[in-house]
């Protein structure tokens, strides 16, 4: 199976640390974080405003795993990393930004889809494997046209 484009599908992620340790491990790979737009971009928070520095595009983003018009990429700068990495997996529910993908190589590797509770990540067997062994509770690999 072409591991470029086989994913997994996970609906365990219930406690905080599971979601950062899988998170952590897919940021390192990444270059962009990409976020779906709940509410209007022209009227961010503070919080998100203080991110627009690391600001790529607004774009209406047709290779997103989840993707409900327009969508916000940014570089995975310190500053995104760190205001990602404030948030537990629930705080991203209904959140002005939502379901937070992660990209390397223009690949969408990484994608949430929190109103359904749904991960999907990418990754091999193997990688699988260990994560289920983990207490993930990882599905069947699939492969995934972005």
């Amino acid at each position: 199976m072409d591991k470029a484009n086989s994913f997994a599908l996970s609906e365990s992620i219930v406690s905080d640390e599971k979601w950062y340790d899988l998170l952590n491990t897919y940021l390192e790979k990444a270059d962009f974080a990409e976020f779906n737009i709940l509410y209007d971009s022209a009227k961010l928070n503070p919080e998100l405003e203080f991110l627009e520095p690391d600001l790529v595009e607004e774009l209406e983003s047709k290779n997103k795993t989840f993707s409900s018009g327009i969508s916000r990429r940014y570089r995975l700068t310190d500053r995104v990393n760190k205001f990602i990495l404030s948030k537990s997996y629930k705080d991203w529910y209904n959140y002005q930004f939502e379901d937070l993908s992660l990209i390397k190589n223009g690949i969408e590797i990484f994608a949430t889809i929190t109103h359904e509770n749904y991960i999907f990540a990418q990754m091999s067997d193997d990688e699988r494997d260990k994560l289920n062994g983990q207490g993930y509770d990882f599905g069947e690999l699939h492969n995934i046209s972005n």
